[in-house]
């Protein structure tokens, strides 16, 4: 299985911030999803990220002054429907991604074949913040999968 940089970090950013197989409901995740990955590649600083995610509000900071994403988001949310694609064997999405709705209409979550993944690549990436006002989805993965 080839997966590029960008597409580990979309799956492990899934890990902690997407729905879980468990929800019968979609909740909106993507744009979670999204803030995380950048961080994982070095897009976004640390700082940046947690103000992002820390605040439920957050939600205007991914558009510009004229109400489009953010060049950004814009692109990771490109990669995601790309990797929703390419291995749907490993992501599965909800909502509308054709179109494609906005990332903060649209939700992802793991297969079980993509969260077996994660250990293999976790160490990858640097150590995920903790967001105290809004908790991860699920917790380490390591602990648990291993």
């Amino acid at each position: 299985m080839n997966l590029s940089l960008v597409d580990r970090s979309l799956l492990l950013a899934a890990y902690f911030r997407s729905n879980t197989l468990d929800q019968d409901r979609w909740t909106s995740c993507s744009d979670q999803v999204l803030t995380l990955s950048l961080f994982y590649t070095g897009d976004i600083s640390t700082e940046e990220c947690i103000s992002r995610l820390s605040n439920r509000g957050y939600v205007s900071g991914l558009y510009d002054d004229e109400g489009e994403l953010c060049q950004q988001i814009s692109s990771r949310y490109k990669n995601l429907i790309d990797l929703l694609e390419r291995q749907p064997l490993l992501l599965e999405g909800g909502g509308d991604f054709e179109t494609p709705a906005y990332p903060t209409f649209t939700a992802c979550r793991l297969s079980n074949e993509g969260i077996q993944l994660i250990p293999q690549f976790i160490h990858l990436f640097p150590t995920k913040p903790e967001f105290p006002n809004w908790p991860d989805r699920r917790s380490n993965p390591i602990a648990k999968i291993l």
